[in-house]
């Protein structure tokens, strides 16, 4: 006997209901009426035709039958083949209900509950839900069920909830099923129970429940009520955001993002999050603008995150207002506000996210955006502390440490340290180290004190990598061992923190911790000066008649510990070893020129190690020999030391040091560039192709990323400064090597009594104040941007004056090139912008401008290879001519100046007017 297949049978049959129902509808029945208008809205039987369906449904309702008019209702507040009409639904819905479908009757509720075709009524919302429920409506309990858990209409009673969420859920509903696994989850009216909530959440999700399928997801991911299974997890969010479900979809990007469950890929984080954004999910929203600010599988954009943490927070998200408040507080895609950031800080606060309440607790102590007040700021920090919050935990244990905003009490600010470490946080973990160490709230404990130093240094924190640098240096609660100390020191000073490059000073003046002078220093020292070979023994040659040699010296205990430092790691490459070199080692010394602090020289370094030589294919060099430098000053030792610490292949290497006999002067040996710098580059090669301008502008920067990762500021970038080296990895391409660190200091040892450079190239800021920051460095960059471009002088007719400082400071710019590629345009736009905070770092320039040349060598149909190619074909040799040929101003000068005293403090004597008073409206160029 022939199977006949399952699919087959259904379309008999529904072939059949729809020719009986047919029969009836046209006879009159309106029962059948109703039910041919599900045939024709569900395609049972019959093409699917909507406009039908409505049509059927219409006679039905007309004939009185409660279940064709709640179907009425449904089309008209949809606009199912017909225009959509809530007021119409509304009415259609009250007849079905009145007339006592329980259907109807729910849909009425939420009709009076969400205001849809009439006011905003929460009493009859209830009561229309009650009556939907009590007639055994699945969806109607489930709704009453929501009305009690929220208060909505009646007195909130969370264990009436839960009783309708449990008809609702046994009558298989799927909502209902998932809202009971939220309530056996989270213990509302009833007792907590994550292995029910599990099984709840698995019934709704496996029904296809988009809601029950994310939280599913989030049990397997987490581990309620079931194992940890992050690869479940995974495919339960998987499900929901290809449902269309926008938590669904939010949770799908965390997972991409972390690789959980899945393999990491942030682009597709990125794009599940944007699904969710722009569904109009509000933690959606704060995700996709958390991409924005940090660059998480597209391109970094602060005014991007900043406008969807705006919708996030305008929304009622409270992770959202708190990420608002930050963009605020920071000026981070918007213009800096600290009233704002406070307001949005409250709105979260108060709307319970503890992140919020944290930072709100930290405007009240530090007076942000309102009046300082201590009691206010140790409430909120305790709010945030009992939430879990593990920085709050941390900030309330620092007011009860030192009695801010309330009684001192140093047994309860360790109580609080200790659950703010134990739940990760690096700061709590630095602060109960000092607990422990100090004797603070509990007995003194050194080891202790030791464990949690290192849990909290190893966790990035500047504050505990000093510590346990501290601890290891002196044997607290360890083996004392200085090697470490240093380490740990460095890593601290690296990041900027002042206790961490205090310390490391420290070492550095007293030799603590730095490795004992090992192989190179071996080879230098062993080796005979005479006949160059490693055979000395006592400071005496068996080849030259034991002729007793001297050790060598610069005769200067500071400059001999620099130079034994470089000397000292036996992985350190053969040019970032300096040496001291005698002055009669050098011969053809020739001036080549004066720069801001010292002169130029090139000379032959006639006995240059072989190691060097076959490194460098050349024994020439370059000596930069320091102005009044007969004493070893604090600033000549700086100048080398951040020598040392930035040496990298795109930083002009420093060779060794000497000393002029004659003069005294000391002076930095260093690799001579036979290329020159980068201005006198631009002159001799006027048609460079983009390609070849991209690798000067990629190479320059990679310097100084090297630099500003160091926490360094430049504070001198000018083109005199870029000094052009061989070809790039064997290829035809220049680069760059950054040089003349004589400038380039940490932050805090810069001085506000005085600045020097080259005027185009200082930023507004430092103009106006002396206000030098790494985004200081970013603006010179935006002008040698302009500089690659085009090959000019910028503001070469003008006298280099308080007058121009005036007008770059009052928003004056180079004059862009009309060829000058456009996504390098808005590159260099950003860079000299004249809000610091709108300027991209070091890395950003970098990554950008690699994208660019990998795109010409590798692609050349890209939107950007175009623009490029473009440009180059429009190059013409005239325009570089003339920019050579142009007249340049006597004080246009090309050597770093002292600038013009601070705007604020003197009104302008040229122009007749007092700075101070003016309103400033600068435009971007």
């Amino acid at each position: 006997m022939e199977t006949i297949r399952y699919n087959e049978i259904k379309a008999t049959e529904g072939k059949e209901k729809f020719e009986r129902y047919l029969k009836l509808a046209e006879a009159g029945n309106h029962i059948g009426q109703n039910d041919l208008g599900d045939c024709y809205y569900f395609g049972t039987g019959t093409t699917k035709d909507e406009e039908k369906a409505f049509q059927w449904y219409l006679k039905s309702a007309e004939g009185r039958y409660n279940v064709g008019q709640c179907n009425l209702g449904y089309c008209y507040q949809n606009g199912i083949g017909t225009i959509k009409d809530e007021e119409k639904a509304l009415q259609w819905y009250l007849k079905s209900a009145e007339g006592g479908d329980h259907e109807g009757q729910n849909n009425l509720g939420y009709c009076y509950r969400h205001g849809i075709g009439t006011t905003k009524d929460e009493e009859k919302a209830f009561l229309w839900h009650l009556k939907s429920a009590e007639g055994e409506n699945l969806l109607g309990q489930n709704n009453l069920g929501y009305c009690y858990q929220n208060g909505i209409g009646t007195t909130k009673d969370e264990e009436k909830a839960f009783l309708w969420y449990l008809k609702s859920a046994e009558g298989r509903n799927l909502l209902g099923q998932n809202n009971l696994g939220y309530c056996y989850q989270n213990g509302i009216g009833t007792t907590k129970d994550e292995e029910k909530a599990f099984l709840w959440y698995l019934k709704s999700a496996e029904g296809g429940n988009l809601l029950g399928q994310n939280n599913l997801g989030s049990c397997y991911r987490h581990g309620i009520g079931t194992t940890k299974d992050k690869e479940k997890a995974f495919l339960w969010y998987l499900k929901s955001a290809e449902g269309g479900n926008l938590l669904g979809q939010n949770n799908l990007g965390y997972c991409y993002q972390n690789g959980i469950g899945t393999t990491k890929d942030e682009e597709k984080a990125f794009l599940w999050c944007l699904k969710s954004a722009e569904g109009g999910n509000l933690l959606g929203q704060n995700k996709l603008g958390s991409c924005y600010k940090n660059g998480i599988g597209t391109t970094k954009d602060e005014e991007k995150a900043f406008l969807w943490y705006l919708k996030s927070a305008e929304g009622g998200n409270i992770t959202g207002q708190c990420s608002l408040g930050y963009c605020y507080q920071n000026g981070i895609g918007t213009t800096k506000d600290e009233e704002k950031a406070f307001q949005w800080y409250l709105k979260s606060a108060e709307g319970g996210n503890l992140l919020g309440q944290n930072n709100l607790g930290s405007c009240y102590r530090n007076g942000i955006g309102t009046t300082k007040d201590e009691e206010k700021a140790f409430q909120w920090y305790l709010k945030s502390a009992e939430g879990e919050n593990l920085l709050g935990q941390n900030n309330i244990g620092f007011c009860y440490q030192n009695g801010i905003g309330t009684i001192k009490d140093e047994e309860k600010a360790f109580l609080w340290y200790l659950k703010s470490a134990e739940g990760g946080n690096h700061k709590g973990q630095n602060n109960l180290g000092s607990c422990y160490q100090d004797g603070i709230g509990t007995t003194k404990d050194e080891e202790k004190a030791f464990q949690w130093y290192l849990k909290s240094a190893e966790g990035g924190d500047l504050l505990g990598q000093n510590n346990l640098g501290y601890c290891y240096q002196n044997g607290i609660g360890t083996i004392k061992d200085e090697e470490k100390a240093f380490q740990w020191y460095l890593k601290s000073a690296e990041e900027g923190h002042s206790y961490g490059q205090i310390n490391l000073s420290y070492c550095y003046r007293n030799e603590i911790g730095i490795l004992k002078i090992k192989k190179h220093q071996n080879k230098l020292k062993n080796k005979c000066h005479n006949c160059k070979e490693l055979n000395l023994q006592n400071n005496a040659c068996s080849n030259c008649e034991l002729i007793e040699m001297q050790k060598w010296t610069s005769g200067n205990g500071e400059i001999d510990k620099i130079i034994q430092m470089t000397q000292s790691d036996d992985d350190a490459k053969e040019w970032e070893i300096w040496r001291w070199i005698n002055y009669s080692k050098f011969k053809d010394i020739e001036y080549l020129a004066e720069g801001g602090f010292g002169s130029i020289w090139k000379a032959e370094w006639i006995d240059m190690p072989e190691e060097l030589f076959e490194f460098y294919k050349s024994n020439q060099v370059a000596l930069k020999k320091l102005k009044d430098s007969q004493e070893i000053s604090s600033e000549f030792l700086k100048e080398i030391k951040a020598n040392f610490q930035c040496r990298d292949r795109y930083v002009l290497p420093i060779l060794g040091i000497t000393q002029d006999p004659k003069t005294k002067e000391y002076a930095m040996v260093l690799r001579y560039m036979k290329n020159g710098n980068l201005r006198d580059f631009l002159k001799q090669n006027k048609l460079l192709p983009w390609i070849e301008r991209l690798w000067l502008l990629n190479t320059f920067i990679r310097g100084l990323e090297v630099i500003h990762r160091k926490g360094l500021i430049h504070r001198d970038l000018h083109p005199g400064n870029l000094m052009i080296t061989e070809a790039y990895n064997n290829s035809k391409y220049k680069f760059v090597r950054l040089g003349d660190l004589g400038l380039c200091r940490f932050t805090n040892e810069i001085s506000s009594s005085g600045a020097y450079g080259i005027l185009p190239y200082i930023a507004p800021e430092v103009l106006n104040k002396y206000k030098y920051t790494q985004a200081s460095d970013i603006y010179s960059v935006g002008i040698i941007m302009w500089i690659i471009s085009t090959g000019k002088i910028p503001f070469a007719i003008r006298a280099y004056d308080r007058e121009l400082a005036v007008d770059i400071f009052n928003g004056l710019r180079p004059k862009i090139n009309r060829n000058t590629p456009q996504c390098y345009v808005e590159l260099m736009e950003k860079c000299w912008h004249k809000d610091p905070t709108k300027r991209p770092n070091a890395k950003m320039i970098f990554d950008t401008s690699e994208i660019w040349i990998e795109e010409l060598m590798y692609n050349d149909k890209t939107e950007h290879s175009l623009m490029f190619l473009k440009a180059n074909e429009k190059m013409q040799v005239e325009d570089f001519e003339l920019s050579f040929a142009e007249t340049t101003h006597s004080e246009a000068y090309l050597t770093s100046h002292l600038l013009p005293s601070p705007l604020h403090i003197q009104p302008s004597s040229i122009l007749g007017f007092d700075i101070n008073k003016l309103n400033f409206n600068f435009n971007d160029n």
